[in-house]
């Protein structure tokens, strides 16, 4: 993120984003554990990071709106779970 682009946002805005980015790479990392370990407490893993993160897409939406970055994070999101759903 520029510099600029941070002096615009909020602290509150700016730790939404950042716990947002945080469930992203959760679930990036736990999905990619399932994928390499596909065991049920893996896949299960999994599914919790994406419900986390669901709730925190739905949190950021909520608070900022259909922004860019919020916007990304869940496309990236979905993503993951079309990936997970092929572990099935």
């Amino acid at each position: 993120m520029e510099m600029e682009d941070h002096t615009k946002m909020s602290w509150k805005e700016d730790n939404v984003l950042a716990q947002l980015h945080n469930s992203v790479d959760n679930v990036t990392n736990a999905v990619g554990q399932a994928f390499t370990n596909p065991s049920e407490q893996f896949i299960q893993q999994a599914h919790k990071m994406i419900e986390h993160a669901d709730r925190a897409v739905e949190n950021a939406i909520k608070n900022q709106g259909q922004t860019d970055p919020i916007l990304s994070l869940q496309k990236e999101l979905n993503q993951k779970k079309e990936d997970l759903n092929t572990l099935h």
